[in-house]
């Protein structure tokens, strides 16, 4: 087996990213003071994380053969740092050292050939393969827990896979491997002043790959904001054979075999190895403005405007008042709006301009002036937010160990149902946090992204859990929001893909007949079912 090189800063297979970042011990108070404070939610144990040393593993079930054995290893962090993703789910199973469905064996391939080996092996073994970008998924997406039909589990890492390739700066692409980071392959694109442009909560930690397997949605809420919108063409190599597509800037060719097979596919079809995508030149001209709204309904109306105006801003979001205050960003009594523009080509004001009458017309009042005010990202309850948002992520890691649920879902619906919809998926969530925890809890909502005809809504649900329960009341809370989301006619998920936590709403959601197509392409394209079992293809 590999002797695999540990990189200077090391991940947390506890929570996200690196083990050097979080929230300190004020941040830590403030939060548990606010849920205390705010919503009565007080903790309900005092434990922590298991240390690697107190994890127990089941022995290795796998041997790579020969020509693998430098690119795979059993290591027992690789083994515990692949065995879960970031959800809820994983999160309390994490801190219960629930690790028995542990991956036997950790491959880091190198080129395309070491993959198709991997399938080889996997298909002789009966082991299942688990495609790994850089397990962000906050949906069970890469947990390696596929049941006991399988010989064994290989958790396939597509770090060493991270190169831009080649970049036309004629045509404004670039073809990138699909195991690139975000600030990696931005970092390899700032010489030739332009940027891919797609940045998910999750960039630090999540690969072009990932992205493109989970149909991912980036920051800018408008225009080009999912990855669809960026990706030219892929490489996805398949236990039956490599589908490369043709690199086009579009094609009424028949069906998009980028769309059926790599886009949205989670790692069920095949892994992609690299793409062409879109490129933009970087930003010079940004602004930046906060509206404050009394009544949250009146700030949709004001999205609504500037989304069919047809100014395309690069942020327009709402944030409720309990979400504001949940993250210390707010006092609950009023909605924000944040509103960005920017341009690598032309100043951005006129736009700004127009946003601002939609904004003021539907009963704005300002929170941060954008008028030669360029730190109004930092200002203000717009500069409290960002602070708060670049946190969020590390919130799950102090709040599992104190017996606290926090989770959060998105949709999306059309204008003409969004204020019904919103109230039957708010009503829903909070009754079920009332059966399930006999609390009131905290549901709050904000617009992560907004379209002419509708928004996308992203809703976040936290209560107190009880420490021996606390995954099957979290079940129960998801069951009950979801079942919600499709009665009343949302998607079941906007940008946070399938993963093994949407699968039973998916399959009510797409058409029966294109479940079977999907079902036949799996068969063709891995007719020994290796690749992660139960996702997308049940």
């Amino acid at each position: 087996m590999a002797d695999i090189k540990k990189a200077d800063r090391k991940l947390k297979y506890w929570g996200w990213g690196y083990e050097d970042a979080g929230l300190d011990g004020d941040q830590t108070k403030a939060l548990l003071a606010t849920f205390a404070d705010g919503f009565g939610i007080n903790p309900s144990r005092d434990g922590a994380f298991p240390t690697l040393d107190a994890i127990e593993l089941p022995k290795c079930r796998l041997e790579a053969p020969a020509s693998l054995e430098d690119v795979c290893t059993d290591d027992k962090f690789e083994r515990v740092y692949h065995a879960f993703g970031q959800s809820q789910p994983d999160s309390l199973r994490t801190y219960a050292g629930d690790f028995d469905h542990a991956p036997d064996i950790v491959a880091f391939p190198e080129t395309e050939r070491h993959i198709a080996e991997i399938y080889e092996w996997a298909g002789k073994t009966n082991a299942a393969v688990i495609p790994w970008g850089a397990g962000s998924s906050v949906v069970g997406g890469v947990t390696s827990d596929v049941g006991s039909k399988y010989n064994g589990v290989i958790s396939v890492d597509m770090g060493r896979m991270n190169k831009v390739l080649e970049v036309d700066e004629v045509s404004r692409a670039a073809r990138i491997q699909g195991g690139a980071l975000g600030p990696d392959l931005e970092a390899q694109l700032k010489p030739h002043g332009l940027t891919l442009r797609h940045f998910p909560q999750s960039f630090q930690h999540s690969t072009f790959g990932g992205w493109i397997a989970t149909r991912s949605g980036g920051h800018f809420a408008t225009l080009y904001t999912h990855i669809d919108d960026l990706v030219e063409a892929t490489t996805t190599v398949t236990p039956a054979g490599d589908i490369v597509s043709r690199r086009l800037p579009g094609s009424g060719a028949g069906p998009s075999p980028d769309r059926f097979v790599a886009l949205g596919s989670e790692g069920a079809l095949g892994i992609i190895t690299e793409g062409w995508a879109r490129l933009q030149g970087r930003p010079t001209y940004k602004a930046t403005a906060g509206y404050r709204f009394t009544d949250f309904f009146d700030a949709a109306r004001a999205v609504r405007a500037v989304s069919q105006a047809g100014l395309y801003p690069a942020n327009v979001r709402i944030v409720d008042g309990t979400e504001l205050q949940v993250n210390g960003a707010g006092d609950g009594s009023f909605t924000l709006m944040v509103v960005s523009f920017e341009s690598a080509d032309h100043p951005v004001d006129a736009w700004m301009e127009r946003a601002e009458e939609c904004c003021l017309d539907h009963g704005g009042t300002v929170d941060v002036p954008w008028r030669d005010n360029p730190d109004a990202h930092l200002q203000g309850a717009v500069g409290a937010w960002r602070t708060a948002f670049i946190r969020m992520p590390y919130n799950r890691e102090q709040l599992t160990p104190r017996g606290i649920i926090s989770d959060t879902f998105e949709t999306a619906i059309t204008w003409d149902r969004f204020e019904e919809f919103y109230g039957a998926i708010k009503d829903a969530t909070q009754s079920a946090i009332r059966d399930v925890t006999g609390h009131d809890g905290a549901v709050s909502c904000r617009f992560s992204h907004a379209y002419p005809d509708g928004p996308a809504p992203y809703f976040a649900f936290h209560a107190p859990g009880d420490p021996q329960n606390m995954l099957a009341q979290w079940q129960e809370l998801k069951t009950r929001a979801s079942d919600a989301l499709i009665k009343h006619g949302g998607t079941i998920t906007h940008h946070h893909a399938v993963g093994r936590d949407h699968q039973k709403w998916y399959e009510q959601q797409r058409p029966a007949l294109f479940g079977d197509v999907i079902g036949d392409a799996k068969k063709r394209l891995d007719p020994k079912g290796v690749l992660n079992p139960g996702v997308i293809v049940g």
